[in-house]
């Protein structure tokens, strides 16, 4: 592979890790959402009241380990952005720098 269809290629990946990370403040936005819907269950269990004939759930514990995961994964989520925000800034630093000199 030729050192231009490298940097096109990398070029390419930072475009895709750029508009991810557009939507960082979405991401945080549903942790956010979670948590407080984690706190809320939790308050309505402590407080003895029912289940809302609503819910998919069979009781408060099974909504609220669902919404952990969703809380984990969210946080999960945000550090690998993160990670590729990094990578995107060493492809880059590869683009602007390398020449056919340094191989």
């Amino acid at each position: 592979m030729e050192i231009a269809e490298k940097k096109a290629l990398l070029s390419e990946t930072i475009a895709k890790i750029n508009k991810t990370y557009e939507k960082k403040e979405a991401y945080l936005k549903e942790l956010a959402d979670d948590k407080a819907t984690l706190e809320f269950l939790g308050e309505k269990e402590l407080a003895g009241e029912p289940m809302p004939d609503y819910s998919n759930y069979t009781d408060y514990a099974e909504w609220k380990e669902t919404v952990e995961k969703e809380i984990s994964r969210s946080e999960t989520t945000l550090e690998n952005l993160e990670t590729r925000v990094i990578e995107a800034e060493a492809y880059q630093y590869y683009i602007d720098n390398y020449t056919e000199s340094v191989e």
